[in-house]
């Protein structure tokens, strides 16, 4: 059964000559990239765009090429950028105006953050760059090395002409996270640092930035988790007030969505009354951009009874709905017992603005994907569906296009339509050694990497 993901027709498709090292086939493209895992591969408008390395590091320069593929994955124009002294690709973002790339580079005289910002037809428009002594500033303590540095950027459509920049430096024990800072496009030039504390996820209105924060507290040998909503002023950084969310000392809620229309904030999940991921419900809590709550709503039905319950991530339906989607299994009483509702929690934390990734083996079969739609005026729970699957034994992913889901369990892939609820998952595709998927607006693409060559193909 194809996923049945919408067609786009435009191919407004311009010349271009099929460079070394590339070769093109129907529904399908490949490139080399010399930066041996770094490429970048990211939809863009009704196609998307592949941004890679060039070179090889003997060479003074570093030599980038972003193509331009149509729907049909077809390269219709391309862009190329050099960056002086050894340099890596460490991350992207774009806006209505913008696309910004941040290179890392080592020179003789030293490392730097480069970032390279272009229009969207790839035309380089600004770059300027940040040493070790710029990046100290938003450390606690001096950053001497730049070379494991982790940059991402905070989506910022509405304002263009700034940059939101998240940090981190890894080390052996522990993650240091840096305070947020904006910077100007057009020259780098420092807006402000913000005194928030430091935020898992996060929205931005047109003058308002909004994070979340966990916050631990313990008492012997339990460990009880909550949340914390950041209210910040993006003209100027600054904190204007947070609010707890959550029971402390009263089970624990996984928040998957986490997002705001510009008016509102909504948050939905599940939540449970214990420890033992027993009895999982659904949630859905909505503020406004005060920072006051309008409603908290947990629904009251026992439908999983003594099923227990992963949160995987959510999908909007063509109503505006909500759709939670969850695995659940039923403990299996002749194994181990070796994973925790704590480590399921923390994977639904630190899982990322997708999905909740845990890693892990379990000691049970998962056997069911459950679907629950929440409605977003006042969180009440309008549909559960439950549909028999594996058994596995290992936690899905879950990736999203429009209200298209993708989920990955080892190494098959499975679709479903949140406007069509009452059809079950059905399996895609299988994947091979060294293949990865991933959703474009145009359908899903199976992305093949050996040896530094990328391989794209579409999905039939």
């Amino acid at each position: 059964m194809n996923l049945p993901i919408q067609s786009y027709t435009r191919y407004s498709l311009l010349a271009f000559a099929c460079s070394i090292g590339l070769s093109l086939h129907a529904q399908s493209y490949s490139f080399r990239d010399q930066g041996k895992g770094n490429a970048e591969i990211v939809p863009n408008s009704d196609g998307l765009y592949c941004l890679f390395k060039t070179s090889d590091k003997k060479q003074l320069n570093s030599e980038f090429r972003k193509v331009f593929l149509g729907a049909d994955l077809q390269p219709f124009d391309s862009a190329n950028y050099s960056i002086e002294g050894n340099a890596s690709l460490l991350g992207s973002c774009s806006n209505e105006k913008f696309i910004t790339h941040a290179f890392y580079s080592k020179t003789t005289s030293g490392e730097k953050i480069v970032f390279v910002i272009t229009d969207h037809f790839g035309k380089e428009q600004y770059t300027f760059y940040k040493t070790p002594t710029d990046i100290s500033r938003y450390f606690e303590r001096r950053v001497k090395k730049l070379k494991n540095l982790r940059l991402s950027f905070v989506p910022n459509n509405g304002n263009p002409e700034m940059l939101l920049i998240k940090l981190s430096l890894p080390t052996s024990s522990t993650q240091n996270n840096a305070k947020l800072f904006a910077i100007g496009t057009e020259d780098g030039r420092e807006l402000w640092t913000s005194n928030a504390p430091s935020m898992n996820r996060i929205q931005t209105t047109e003058k308002l930035l909004i994070g979340l924060s966990t916050l631990y507290s313990s008492s012997g040998f339990t460990t009880s988790y909550s949340y914390a909503i950041h209210f910040v002023d993006k003209s100027t950084g600054q904190l204007i007030k947070s609010v707890e969310l959550g029971n402390r000392g009263k089970g624990y809620r996984a928040v998957s969505v986490f997002a705001s229309n510009g008016a509102e904030l909504m948050l939905a999940g599940s939540a449970f009354e214990s420890n033992n991921a027993k009895d999982g419900k659904f949630f859905m809590t909505m503020f406004n951009l005060s920072g006051e709550k309008i409603f908290d709503n947990v629904d009251s039905a026992a439908r999983l009874s003594t099923r227990r319950m992963h949160l995987m991530g959510n999908v909007f339906d063509q109503n505006g709905d909500v759709v939670l989607i969850s695995e659940s299994w039923k403990l299996d009483a002749t194994r181990a017992i070796a994973s925790t509702a704590g480590s399921i929690l923390i994977g639904a934390m630190l899982g990322g603005y997708g999905y909740s990734a845990v890693n892990t083996n379990l000691d049970h079969k998962i056997d069911h994907l459950n679907f629950a739609t929440l409605s977003p005026m006042d969180g009440s729970l309008k549909k559960f569906k439950s549909f028999p699957v594996g058994p596995w034994l290992s936690y899905g992913r879950l990736i999203t296009e429009g209200s298209h889901v993708l989920l990955i369990v080892t190494n098959q892939v499975l679709s479903y339509d949140a406007n069509d609820p009452n059809a079950a998952p059905a399996i895609l595709t299988t994947l091979k050694f060294g293949e990865s998927v991933m959703t474009t607006p145009s359908g899903p693409l199976v992305i093949k990497m050996s040896k530094g060559v990328y391989t794209l193909n579409r999905i039939h």
